[in-house]
Formats: C-alpha cells, structure tokens, sequence
C-alpha cells in the first residue's frame, strides 16, 4: 500500500492527472458526451439496456484508468490486480508501448524473480532497505528519535552527504549525521591491508596492500541483532567475481575480544533487481546461532587469501527483513490468469515449475501445511505493534516488531495472517485446476518431475484451510474476520472490510460468515463500538471505508502518531481505495444478489458523474473540500484513486467476471454464468479479447448471443449453466464449440 505521507511516498515519475473534461456541473450530458469521445472505437464498450449513460460513464472510467496508468510495473500486488482488470481487454495497448497489454503482463510475469529458496521478490524501488522487500523501514527507524538510532542499527553511505541516493539521503540530512556519510565516515573505520585512496565518483575506493583485506566496523557503533536480521552490502571489485573466494563478514559479540571463525558468514558479489552499478550483496545473518545480543562491531573480509585488488563501497547497512508474505500466491494467481484467458502454452512451460516452486515455499516456509493457515516466521513479522503508549501518551517504538507484510504496509499483519490465509487459499485452488489441466493434456509436454502437485491432495488441503480459517480468524463478537493473531496471541479487528471482502472474493468465507460480513458493510447490522456504523461506512460513496473502528495502537513501529491525522484522513484509517470497490460489488452480488450490486454500480457511477462535472478527481477533492484529500503523486491523503492506485482498473471488471459471469478455465473453456439486475434485463460488453480472439458477449435472462470476431485455429468452446439451444449450430446442450467467425445465439432450452 502506499502510506500517508511524504517520507513514505512511492518515488514514482509523478505525472498529475489531468481532467478530461471541464464542464459546469449543470452540463452533465454534455460532459459525458466529451468523456466518451476520448475512448477508441475500438476499445472494450459496455452496453446496458436503458442505461446507455452509465454504460458510457463505464466505458470512459475504464479507458481512463488504463490509459493514464503510470506504467504498469513489476511490484508484485499490482500484478493480481491488473491481470483482473486487464487480461479481457481486447484491442488495448498501453500509452507508449506498441505492445497489447496481455504481451506487457506476459513479459512482466516471466521477468518476476525469486530468491533460491522460492520466496518471489517484491520489486519496489530503490531504497536502503532490503532489497527483496518493501521500501521501509530503513535503519535510520529504528527509534522516533535520531539520537536514540546509534546503539540499535546502523547504516554508512560513502557519497558526500548531499549525494545520498534514495529515501535515507533525507533521514541523514535532517539528522545532520555526519559520520554516516563522506569522508568523516572513512576516518572512523577500521583498515587491515587496505589502502583508502578516497571518495571518487560517489564512492569510497580502496585498494589491498596485503593478504586478506578487510574493513571493520567503527568502535563505539554497536547494534541489536534482532533489529538486524540483514546486512547488505554495496560495492564493486575488480574482475569477474567468480575468479575470486567468496568474502565474509564476522563480528563481535559484547564480551567477545577478538573475531573468529565461529562468528562468520559468507556473501556473493550479486546483483538484484534493484542494483544499478554495483553489486548488492544481501547478507542473511538471522540464521546463524551466534547472532545474538548486541554486536559491537563487524569485519568486512573482501578478498580472502588474496594481496591484490581494487574495491569501491558504497555503503553498507543494517536492513529489516521487509519481505511480503503475499508475493508467492499473488505470482501463481495472477500467472494462473494469464493463461487461462491466453492458452499460452509457452508461457506455461516457462512458469509451471517457478509457480509450483512458489506454493510449496508457502506450504513449508509459511506453515501453510503445518497449521492450515499462513504463519510468517520470518524475522520482525511477529504481528506485535511498533511501538507502545504509556497512559501519558508517551510512544516508545518498539524497534524490529510488526515489519508489514503486504499492500496494507503501515499495519503489521503477521503471524498467524489471515491477509496472506486468503490468498494461501485461492493460489493452492488455482494450482490445483492448473495440475488437473496438465494431467489432463499430456499433449501440451509440460514439465513434471520432482515438483508437480498432485490436484486432489491440493483441494483437500484447501478445503482443510478454509475450515481452519473460519474458526480461527472469526470474531463472533462483531460477525467478522480477524485480521491476524500476534505471535503473543492478541487479535486485532479494526473493522477490515477490505480483508472480509478478499475472503468472499477468494471462497474462503464460510456462506454464513459471508452473510454476516455483507450484513455489517451494507449497514443491515451494527457492530457495537465501530467508529463508522450504518449508512456512514459509504461516506466517500464510492465504496466502503477501508477500516470502521479508529485504530491509534496497531502499526508498525514508522508510524507511531496515527493519532495526529484525522479520522478517515488515511487510507488505512477510515479512507478507501476505489478499485477495491470491485471486491464490495462481487461480494454483494454474490451474497446479496444482483439487484443489490447494480444498485451499488449505479451509485458509484453517479459519484463518477459528479466528479468529472467538477474537472476530474484532483479537482473534486482538492484542498479538502469533500472531507480528505487525494494520496499519490507526493501528497497525502485519505483516499486512493489516481497516481499510483493503478488498482483503480478494476472495478468495471465486475461486467465480466459479475454481470455477464464469464470464466475462462485451464483446459481451453469459456464458462458464461449471467446474473442481470431486474432494471437492467439486458447487458453487453464488445472487444473482449480471449485466447487471442475478440468477440463481443450480450445476455438477457433468457438469451446469450456471442459474437466471435477472428477465426479460431480450433472451435471456441463455450460453456453456459444450465440447458441451452443454439440454433445455427443445431445444437443443445451446456457445452458449445464456435469454429468460425460470426454470431451465435442461444436461448434456454425449457
């Protein structure tokens, strides 16, 4: 998730989006008229029967969004959340790529790395934090104080001060802290046959004049290995990398008088998605048994055994494990949707066995076969709050304690995690019908061997975690989900409707739990005590609050004064995040029927009017005028829609996979399930592109009509609920196969 203000701020090109339309509120029709002239002919086009309106207003939100995204990026939650919005899109190329958008996500999902053990990698930006991880929080967090930083992490960046890339360039320069940068940084360190030849090019270079070269560590800088699970290290050395032993670092206990062999552990001269010009090598400490208490000190040895070489160090830091324990399932659900709505067989090959590779990192790692749910045990994710209040109000921060897991970044979700338990849920049900696929076409020759799944053994255990998890994270006191379970057992509910909405979206909520959620966000029930009750929870109209209880106590230890922002002022506190409202709009239609979400579609949609009426989101909102302001771009604020909520894509998908009930699945089927409102008997969508065809899709209650638009290599299989005809085909029947270009209609076959 993207936090409230401007330390946390994603460093993304800002580009402010514009308007596409200016008129006085007074002329809606004719603002609607611009909107939709601005979208290609031939982009997807929805079509309501007697809301022709709200069929533009639809068709204009999606052009919108998709054309004004920012790029479309490797951070690993956007990928589940773009594939849902965008897999169908027929005839859509982003702005400034001449490839189709499906050819972009292919390329982004084969390009997703993973670590040696199967832990996929975030992909955020360039920070000082951990690399594979989310850009915070950095070492210079580990206290709300900057005096009180020095004992507990430490981080030296060898650019002149000014020259600092990244966030922790303006933590340093605030604190003035001269001795983690420049040259008063190299008079404290320590040189065993090393030359300091000085700062050059941002860096400090070195050259060896013995066997063994080594740096350590200033006396006096101690830290606390558990707020330093990591240590990385940023540098160069002459030559190919491979010619050379492997370096190490070692260090020094309190009490301990000299360093040895039992307190070492060797890194790689490596580079990771985030490095630019040198090497960063990521140094997992928290493994070894030695590792404990304070460390008073740490040698660098660069070049082992050898007497000859020239380095460069960039810096070197102590890193918070800020891994995210989402990036595995979202990688094999959001590659499960590329090819069930591609048949890309070559991709499949490709991510088969990172995918496979993926799931059993969370069935073991994760604990997900052990405990039927996910529980991190990686360092810092404990669940536990980043700091604590006294009865005066005095913080203290709790240094290395609820490292966030997720999008939701400023809350620690950890532990025992429902958050990351819902998705566990749908990658293992994804994987199996992938596995069954595979079976089931021995022609396609993918990979098997040591770690294919076995298709029914992955069901039962979901349908073990689905049943575990409707006990374990329930809340019977307010008919919803816990988020999660610290590691000392406190359950945290602050009314997460986003998180109750994911278990309905991914079939992990029982029905009866389902009915409870539903209850509470549409209002039908009170939950005693919430800040936000009733008719209130929609008070941004566009979807719920992301949160209904105020919550001042549960957050990671950067955010320790939520108290000092208003109510609803941050997303993650009483705001929202519009392309959530997809999730609210499939569990009302799933949970409390059709007419119900359409009704909820038509509200949003009207909000959308007014909005473009006043000159577009930023206008709407600005300076605070409607309660809050808009976050991304640089600003803070409650709500999350333009910018870098590239999620904001989603919500019209609730035509496709909703309304119009279509679902593509492994083995080659197009299953259409509609489920239309009363007021509107009819609904249409054209230019949907599947397996690489386009075709337009119109249903009634009574009739589906589909009209295929290339000619396939082999027929369209299509599968519709229930007893249907079709009589140019001379067929009846659930299953249908479409050989060539044209329309086909088919009526309930009573």
């Amino acid at each position: 998730m993207r936090s409230g203000n401007g330390i946390w701020t994603l460093l993304l090109t800002i580009v402010l989006l514009t308007a596409t339309a200016d008129a006085a509120p007074e002329a809606g029709a004719d603002t609607i008229v611009r909107l939709v002239q601005d979208v290609p002919e031939d982009f997807p086009r929805f079509e309501f029967a007697g809301h022709a309106e709200q069929a533009d207003l639809l068709t204009h939100y999606l052009w919108y969004h998709f054309h004004h995204r920012l790029g479309n990026g490797l951070t690993l939650f956007n990928k589940e959340y773009l594939l849902t919005s965008d897999i169908w899109l027929g005839n859509a190329c982003p702005r400034g790529s001449d490839n189709t958008i499906q050819e972009v996500h292919r390329s982004l999902l084969l390009g997703m790395q993973m670590d040696d053990e199967g832990c996929v990698l975030t992909h955020q930006h360039f920070s000082h934090a951990h690399d594979d991880g989310w850009p915070f929080p950095l070492w210079t967090q580990s206290d709300n104080h900057p005096d009180r930083v020095k004992g507990k992490t430490f981080g030296w960046h060898f650019q002149p001060l000014d020259k600092v890339p990244g966030w922790v360039g303006d933590h340093l320069r605030h604190w003035k802290r001269q001795e983690y940068a420049g040259e008063k940084a190299i008079a404290l360190w320590e040189r065993h046959n090393l030359q300091s030849l000085g700062i050059e090019n941002n860096r400090w270079q070195l050259e060896a004049t013995g066997t063994s070269p080594t740096l350590a560590t200033p006396q006096g800088y101690p830290i606390e290995a558990f707020q330093s699970p990591y240590l990385q290290l940023r540098w160069l050395r002459q030559g190919d990398p491979k010619n050379h032993a492997l370096p190490y670092v070692e260090w020094l206990r309190e009490g301990d008088s000299e360093f040895g062999a039992d307190r070492r552990v060797y890194f790689r001269p490596e580079k990771t998605p985030l490095s630019r010009d040198c090497y960063h090598s990521i140094i997992t400490m928290y493994r070894h048994p030695k590792w404990t208490g304070r460390i008073e000190r740490i040698r660098i040895c660069l070049a082992p055994g050898e007497s000859e070489g020239r380095f460069e160090i960039d810096s070197f830091f102590t890193a918070y494990d800020t891994r995210h324990t989402i990036n595995n399932p979202i990688f094999i659900l959001a590659s499960a949707r590329y090819f069930n709505w591609t048949g890309d067989l070559d991709f499949l090959r490709q991510q088969i066995n990172r995918m496979r590779l993926a799931l059993r990192y969370q069935q073991t790692v994760m604990g997900g076969m052990e405990n039927q749910h996910i529980r991190n045990p990686w360092p810092n994710h404990d669940g536990l709050p980043g700091f604590v209040r006294d009865p005066d109000g005095k913080v203290t921060v709790r240094g290395g304690h609820g490292i966030g897991n997720n999008y939701w970044d400023l809350m620690p979700f950890g532990w025992d995690d429902l958050y990351a338990t819902n998705q566990y849920y749908a990658a293992t049900l994804a994987m199996a019908d992938l596995e069954q696929a595979i079976e089931d076409n021995p022609g396609w020759g993918m990979p098997l061997g040591a770690l294919k799944l076995v298709p029914e053994s992955l069901r039962e255990h979901a349908r073990e975690v689905k049943t575990v998890a409707n006990r374990l994270f329930w809340n019977s006191d307010t008919g919803r989900f816990f988020a999660s379970i610290d590691k000392e057992g406190r359950r945290y509910d602050y009314g997460y409707t986003f998180l109750n909405l994911d278990a309905i979206w991914y079939g992990l909520a029982s029905e009866n739990h389902a009915c409870s959620i539903m209850d509470w966000i549409a209002g039908r029930r009170i939950v005693g005590g919430d800040t936000s009750q009733g008719d209130d929870i929609y008070h941004w109209r566009f979807g719920p609050r992301a949160t209904t209880l105020r919550n001042v106590d549960w957050y990671g230890q950067g955010w320790h004064a939520p108290q000092s922002i208003p109510w609803g002022g941050q997303v993650q506190d009483g705001g929202a995040v519009l392309g959530f409202s997809f999730y609210d709009l499939w569990a009302r239609l799933k949970v409390l029927g059709p007419d119900d979400c359409w009704q909820r579609l038509l509200e949003i949609l009207a909000w959308e009017k007014d909005v473009h009426s006043e000159g577009g989101y930023r206008k709407y909102y600005e300076g605070g005028k409607r309660g809050t302001t808009l976050q991304g771009g640089g600003t803070a604020g409650g709500l999350g829609i333009d910018h870098e909520f590239y999620e904001s894509s989603l919500l019209p998908s609730i035509i496709v996979y909703g309304f119009l009930g279509l679902e593509a699945d492994p083995s080659g089927s197009l299953l259409i399930r509609p489920q239309l409102p009363k007021s509107c008997p009819r609904m249409g969508l054209r230019n949907i592109l599947y397996r690489g065809l386009r075709l337009d899709v119109a249903a009634t209650e009574e009739r589906i009509e589909i009209t295929l638009k290339d000619s396939p290599i082999d027929p369209v299989q299509v599968i519709l609920e229930g007893a249907w005809k079709e009589q140019t085909l001379d067929q009846a029947g659930p299953v249908f196969s479409l050989p060539d270009v044209g329309t086909y209609q088919f009526r309930r076959d009573r």
